[in-house]
């Protein structure tokens, strides 16, 4: 009997707690939302079918009054970033004048600063903020033409505009956006649909070439270099040649019989300086570098060699460091890897002005 009673008590509990319990589902049911459900401005929006970046800031100066500035009558700075066989690049389309032309931009922020937003900018009633926008509206937001920031994206064959997007003002400027939300307004041209779009970082907004360039120059795994040579003011015309063969951690140095044993510690310590090397800035194609015995690269102040082997693959990277610049700690660099005439941090430099056969050998014994 006393089972029986069991029974129904638990009965009457679990009825009690599935009204509480349904409701709570549904009300977690209704405040879940499906982002793949989520309504986009650029539905559909893939980084594989882009082939180029356009990015525009209007010039100071434009007609300030709605309605009187037009996208095709506005003047702008731009920025080109081209998708080339080599990867990214800054392109002179727009800027015949572009020093930069064809150096390498950064695929990470072109991927962070461009593509992750297109593909994010939502479109709904909760971002909505002024549906169909009048022109002095539109100014209002930074939205007309004369004062958004545009970025517009083509496809690979250069000739069809795949998003296109006008970006205005900062939203906490509007009491928008404030507190635990920021974000700027948005719209896509073509539509007068003012929307918030609320971020999650900044948003980097640029069409200055040096912030978008790509300093890398390469990346080595110690391991994998066979080969290091150096020559610098101390050896005077000497050149220090290190090799090891596949699978040998043992440096042996190549016609230096005068000197005592390697120091094995030392010339790894180098190497392993050179696993990553960044320019500090990018200057100019060389082919426009001028004298370059005035920049004390003919003959180069100091010479480095890499020979990396990566099966049957051997490549070779030399660096060839010049004069101080002026009132800097950067001294010019060439690199086979790069067409430019670059920079180096003068902390890097130091690092390979040392005697080397005082530094990088023992005592020879009598």
């Amino acid at each position: 009997m006393s089972l029986i009673k069991s029974n129904i008590t638990m009965a009457i509990l679990c009825a009690a707690l599935a009204v509480p319990t349904a409701l709570q589902l549904r009300s977690e049911a209704e405040s879940f939302v499906d982002v793949g459900r989520i309504p986009l401005m650029f539905d559909g929006f893939t980084a594989d079918n882009v082939g180029s970046v356009q990015l525009a800031q209007p010039l100071d100066g434009q007609p300030t009054q709605p309605g009187r500035a037009q996208a095709d009558t506005v003047s702008y700075k731009q920025l080109v970033l081209a998708l080339t066989d080599a990867g990214w690049a800054l392109s002179n389309r727009g800027r015949p004048d572009l020093p930069l032309a064809g150096a390498p931009a950064m695929k990470s922020r072109i991927e962070a600063d461009v593509f992750e937003h297109l593909r994010s900018i939502r479109k709904d009633p909760e971002t909505l903020v002024q549906p169909a926008a009048t022109e002095q509206q539109l100014a209002e937001y930074g939205l007309d033409d004369a004062h958004a920031f545009v970025v517009r994206c083509f496809d690979r064959t250069g000739k069809t505009i795949v998003a296109d997007l006008l970006v205005g003002q900062d939203a906490s400027k509007w009491g928008k956006g404030s507190g635990d939300v920021r974000g700027v307004f948005v719209r896509q041209r073509g539509s007068n649909d003012v929307v918030l779009y609320e971020l999650q970082k900044p948003w980097r907004r640029s069409v200055k070439p040096k912030e978008w360039v790509d300093r890398t120059l390469f990346r080595l795994e110690p391991d994998k270099v066979r080969r290091f040579a150096i020559r610098n003011g101390a050896t005077g015309k000497r050149t220090f040649v290190f090799e090891r063969g596949p699978n040998q951690m043992r440096w042996e140095a190549r016609g230096a019989d005068d000197l005592g044993a390697p120091r094995q510690a030392e010339i790894e310590g180098l190497v392993q300086r050179l696993r990553f090397v960044a320019a500090q800035s990018v200057k100019k194609p060389l082919s426009r570098a001028g004298d370059m015995q005035a920049l004390g690269l003919f003959p180069p102040q100091i010479t480095l060699q890499v020979t990396t082997q990566d099966g049957n693959d051997r490549h070779q990277i030399t660096l060839e460091v010049g004069g101080r610049l002026p009132e800097k700690n950067e001294y010019f660099l060439t690199c086979s890897e790069s067409k430019f005439l670059l920079t180096w941090p003068a902390s890097k430099v130091t690092q390979f002005e040392l005697d080397v056969a005082q530094r990088l050998f023992d005592p020879k014994p009598k």
